[in-house]
């Protein structure tokens, strides 16, 4: 039991010293940088998904959302079954969807978003999020996507 115990600790600690290393700006103009605390939708997340998510997900509502201006919508069910199947709780049965907040980690690391700009190349062209807005994108799921 104290071997667990000693396992949850050191788990807890890398996970604390991975998102105490994350970049503070989340864009070229330094978009939440003057400001600590908590990834926010606002104040970080906005800004990457406004840039790499639009036009699509910005006026559009392609994929029944417009997640790069309405953290409202990030909270929707993901409802499209070609969303990869990391954007459901069910994998591949793809019957119980995870929120569309959720959904875009699985779409970045999966090259699947932005549609068709070749995010599964290494290095990412600079239309896809980068390693850095994708690790801002991932501490704001983990977080529990905050406004």
């Amino acid at each position: 039991m104290r071997h667990m115990s000693t396992r949850i600790v050191l788990v807890l600690a890398l996970a604390a010293t991975a998102l105490g290393c994350l970049p503070a700006s989340t864009s070229p103009t330094d978009a939440g940088s003057d400001s600590g605390g908590a990834v926010t939708y606002t104040k970080d997340v906005q800004p990457i998904f406004g840039v790499k998510c639009a036009p699509c997900h910005t006026g559009q509502s392609m994929g029944n959302h417009n997640i790069g201006t309405t953290y409202a919508d990030a909270l929707k069910p993901v409802v499209s079954l070609d969303s990869p199947a990391g954007c459901w709780l069910d994998g591949f049965n793809k019957t119980m969807p995870k929120t569309i907040g959720e959904c875009t980690v699985p779409a970045i690391m999966e090259g699947w978003m932005p549609m068709a700009m070749g995010c599964f190349n290494t290095p990412r062209p600079d239309t896809c999020v980068s390693v850095d807005q994708q690790a801002i994108v991932e501490a704001w799921v983990a977080a529990g996507m905050p406004q």
